[in-house]
């Protein structure tokens, strides 16, 4: 799944979450130049899409047939969002993208505490994956 999609995904999703109030693309020029803006427990909280392609992959040409598995695992528990650009808002977000049970979508996982930044990605069956830093 190319960012394009992924972000239409993405905020079709989000928009669907009651703790969520609002869900709009966003970007910050060269450096971030896809991204996504929530509102979330009276916060505005960003993220940004960056993907990794499939090894041989021709962004160029049109996306490929989409490659479909199982679903993505659920995030149990699922936290309540914190607002900010901080760890429990991004297990919450990717809570959120797992739980939507994508047939593309083979892992949703949260980037690991002694990570430097908050944030959380998403590996597809087709071997290409989106990282998500809060921003």
């Amino acid at each position: 799944m190319r960012i394009d999609r992924f972000q239409s995904f993405a905020l079709d999703t989000y928009r669907q979450a009651p703790e969520i109030a609002g869900a709009e693309p966003w970007s910050d020029g060269t450096s971030r130049p896809a991204g996504i803006e929530l509102k979330v427990a009276g916060r505005t909280v960003r993220h940004a899409l960056t993907r990794v392609r499939v090894p041989g992959e021709d962004t160029g040409q049109p996306e490929a047939a989409p490659v479909e598995g199982p679903p993505a695992e659920p995030i149990e528990p699922r936290p309540a969002p914190a607002g900010a650009q901080d760890r429990q808002t991004a297990v919450y977000l990717a809570a959120v993208l797992a739980g939507a049970g994508h047939p593309e979508i083979a892992r949703v996982y949260p980037y690991e505490e002694k990570s430097q930044n908050a944030g959380f990605g998403v590996e597809f069956h087709s071997g290409a994956k989106i990282h998500m830093l809060l921003a």
